[in-house]
């Protein structure tokens, strides 16, 4: 928009003054590249849109509208909604549903809003209002706006008071170019089932906590799905990045209930919304935050999380967070949270713990649950305990691990499925007695699958279950039932055996037993005993030996090797061995805990995510990104329960896999640090600096020129 500007500013005939323009826009164009403004969002796969600021900038007409469940779904809903700062009026018309134009609506005003300035230089606000007093498994009309300046009118459906079937959504990390290819993710995943209630999301929802646009993106790719059902979100490490705080657009425009861990007021402002559980329909769901886990926010989340779980009075139990108790991918151990929650969820034998972070696919339990089974059970397909899942929705993919030593077998959990480098989403289906599972590719195709069945005393089994099934219960419009699809499609022998024997019996019994008889006996007896013996033996000993030991051994080794490498080598970044990065160089060789220690170090992938771990007792220090020319400079605190003593620090690049370590001493709290060093910025960042600096030397001389030839005009000098 600045080069518009000055270009109009700028614009006469003259040829000079034409070239003071061009100079002007290069000067801009230099002065954003060398301040990282024109790189794309994550250093993702699309390029970025040519002005962010026009494509997402507000109006008074509401957009990025989303519902979120409060306590009571049954009775309540909440809605929230984004404008420019025109309006100062924002209201919800509530109208029971009707199959034509709405007559007569009640309104409800709007009870927080939230302005805030944006990245691209536009101010926004975030309205948020809560219906209530709703008639419990009942459908609505709704639309949001100032009194004047409306939306379109959506739906929604309460939660039935009662354990009622339903099905929900599951989506993992979309964080980067999620309009471009995390909208397909989205998309299929409601085309699959329409009739979802909920979508849960496992965090990373975007790359930068406040970019405007990645919100703006997110909201697009999923449409007016997140208007029409409840979104549970828990919050990813991105929603941190930069940080350090959660990003501000979490509490702006998700509202959730506040009942989350609240022993002190830092605890309660930490996990405020971030942290909770709503009940719908016989199912508790429950949202933790996987990002702050040090002391005491570990301890006070993981005391909530038993009390929470002693107290659910639900059939059904979906607890979800981000950084998996075990992961699929790039060497990762999150020790700290396993050992601290794993065994509350297998204390009280929770049903699905959903996990993103890992940029991969991976569904598993422990072996331990594989024993004392129910008669008929196997343990190659069934297991009695919680299911552990991580998946992923967007298009960026990390290095899975081996699955001979990935990190579910060495902490005693089997890893039944496996799946890298493919979109995937989950359709969950939830009945009176079961659970099912189903994890598909973004094409719709079934890779994975798995039903829960659980008795009302609490016995309980999972077994994987590859049957598909077309469509779930329920429905947004509460006087149509779900589709009758599923009940004919999944095997059953009812609807099969009516239509298809009166047909079959009348026409194909008569003509077929008379015929095959008689014609198959006899000439089949004689001409096959005969013929087959002297010919089959003579042709096919000779013929056979030389071409065949011939032929296949060169076409087979030579195209086998490149066609199969084909797909793994574009899946599996074939660049990954040539990323090698240099020495990590630290600030300090000893940094007293609680202090910081700021580490750089290049040769990584270009703009890949990093993460910074203390070994050998793995703790994470926190994620960061690799600059366009792969470089890094970071700055990790070191907590203060951190134990005294030498230390690796590991920086791995998450989606080269390439890694580099320094060593360092944690000293006691308060002890001065030892072996310091000053890291100067080096590589791309000065670059970036000098380009931006020869920027701003253009756009003054630039502007010096302006001045010179208006004044010029001005007096009447030569042109």
């Amino acid at each position: 928009m600045k080069i518009d500007v000055f270009s109009r500013a700028l614009s006469t005939r003259s040829r000079r003054t034409g070239v003071i323009a061009a100079t002007v826009a290069a000067s801009l164009a230099l002065m954003a590249l060398g301040g990282g403004i024109a790189s794309a969002a994550g250093g993702g796969l699309a390029p970025p849109p040519v002005a962010p600021a026009l494509i997402h900038v507000a109006s008074a007409v509401p957009d990025r509208v989303i519902l979120t469940p409060t306590e009571t779904p049954a009775t309540t809903q909440n809605v929230s909604w984004r404008t420019s700062l025109d309006v100062t009026t924002p209201q919800v018309q509530l109208a029971t549903m009707t199959d034509g134009p709405i007559t007569s609506s009640t309104t409800i005003t709007a009870a927080s809003t939230v302005e805030m300035a944006t990245d691209l230089g536009y101010k926004i606000k975030y309205h948020s209002a809560l219906m209530t007093g709703l008639a419990p498994d009942t459908a609505y009309l709704y639309r949001v706006g100032d009194g004047e300046t409306w939306s379109e009118w959506f739906e929604f459906a309460t939660a039935a008071a009662s354990n009622e079937p339903f099905s929900f959504l599951v989506q993992g990390d979309a964080q980067n170019d999620v309009k471009s290819y995390a909208s397909r993710t989205f998309r299929a995943a409601y085309e699959a089932r329409p009739y979802s209630k909920a979508v849960v999301h496992l965090g990373d929802l975007i790359d930068t906590d406040v970019a405007d646009a990645e919100w703006g993106e997110w909201f697009s790719a999923a449409g007016f799905e997140n208007a029409y059902l409840n979104v549970i979100a828990a919050p990813g490490n991105h929603e941190y990045y930069p940080g350090p705080q959660l990003s501000r657009y979490w509490k702006a425009q998700f509202a959730y209930p506040e009942n989350g861990p609240a022993q002190t007021p830092e605890l309660k402002a930490a996990f405020s919304e971030n942290v909770y559980f709503t009940d719908y329909q016989g199912v508790r769901f429950i949202s933790l935050n996987a990002s702050v886990i040090n002391g005491p926010e570990l301890d006070a989340q993981t005391a909530w999380l038993d009390q929470v779980l002693t107290e659910n009075p639900n059939k059904w139990t979906v607890v979800a967070f981000h950084q998996p108790v075990f992961s699929v991918t790039s060497g990762r151990d999150n020790k700290t949270l396993r050992e601290a929650w794993l065994p509350i969820f297998e204390k009280h034998n929770v049903d699905l713990v959903l996990q993103g972070h890992d940029h991969a696919y991976g569904r598993g339990n422990l072996f331990a649950n594989e024993q004392n089974l129910p008669a008929g059970a196997d343990p190659k397909t069934s297991q009695t305990g919680p299911v552990y899942m991580v998946t992923i929705a967007g298009p960026k993919m990390y290095v899975p691990d081996d699955l001979a030593t990935n990190n579910w077998i060495t902490n005693g959990a089997n890893l039944r499925s496996t799946n890298g480098y493919t979109q995937m989403y989950q359709t969950v289906d939830v009945t009176a007695d079961e659970i099912h599972v189903e994890s598909r590719k973004v094409t719709g195709e079934l890779f994975d699958g798995f039903t829960i069945t659980k008795s009302d005393d609490g016995a309980k089994l999972v077994t994987d279950d590859l049957t598909p099934r077309d469509s779930g219960p329920g429905s947004a419009r509460t006087t149509i039932n779900a589709p009758e699809l599923p009940e004919v499609t999944i095997p059953s022998g009812e609807p099969t055996t009516e239509p298809t024997t009166p047909p079959t019996t009348e026409p194909t019994t008569p003509p077929t037993t008379p015929p095959t008889t008689e014609p198959t006996t006899e000439p089949t007896t004689e001409p096959t005993t005969e013929p087959t013996t002297e010919p089959t033996t003579e042709p096919t000993t000779e013929p056979t030996t030389e071409p065949t030991t011939e032929p296949p051994t060169e076409p087979t080794t030579g195209p086998t090797t490149s066609p199969t490498g084909g797909p793994t080598t574009p899946t599996n970044p074939p660049t990954e061995p040539t990323y090698t990065p240099s020495a990590l160089e630290l600030s300090a060789t000893g940094v007293a805990a609680g202090g910081s220690v700021s580490m750089k170090a290049s040769g990584f992938k270009p703009n890949e995510d990093m993460e910074i771990v203390l070994h050998s007792d793995p703790i994470t220090l926190g994620y960061t990104k690799a600059d366009a020319a792969g470089a890094v400079l970071y700055t990790a605190h070191i907590p203060a329960g951190a134990p005294i003593g030498k230390h690796t620090i590991v920086l791995r690049g998450l989606e080269s896999g390439a890694t580099t370590t320094a060593d360092l001493t944690v000293l006691a709290v308060g002890a001065p640090s030892t072996g310091v060093k000053d890291l100067a910025n080096t590589g791309a960042s000065w670059v970036g600096s000098a380009v931006s600096a020869a920027g701003a030397l253009l756009l003054v001389g630039a502007l010096g020129l302006v001045f010179v030839s208006r004044r010029r005009h001005a007096t009447g000098g030569a042109r």
